[in-house]
């Protein structure tokens, strides 16, 4: 499985917050495992803090593509704020 940028981001905060556990999964040949299992978890919680957020900000009413484009960035933007912060917790 390739990782995606969450599980990109895990693995790079694993290097550098907690270096010995990451080494411990290389040496025991389970980091990518490891790394496939948060990535999933971390995608779950994205999608959930994405359908809540829509939930919470409704969707414009116009149809003006840039609000719509704005309105899109916003979310994601916010998506990945709380997801960092969460792979900060791991």
């Amino acid at each position: 499985m390739e990782l995606n940028k969450y599980g990109k981001l895990a693995e790079k905060h694993l290097k550098e917050n907690k270096p010995d556990f990451y080494n411990r999964l290389v040496k025991d040949n389970n980091l990518d495992s490891y790394l496939e299992d948060v990535q999933k978890h971390l995608n779950n919680y994205a999608n959930l803090v994405e359908f809540e957020l829509r939930e919470k900000h409704p969707f414009p009413d116009n149809n003006e593509l840039n609000e719509i484009v704005s309105y899109i960035k916003n979310i994601r933007a916010k998506v990945d704020y709380l997801v960092e912060k969460k792979i900060g917790l791991i």
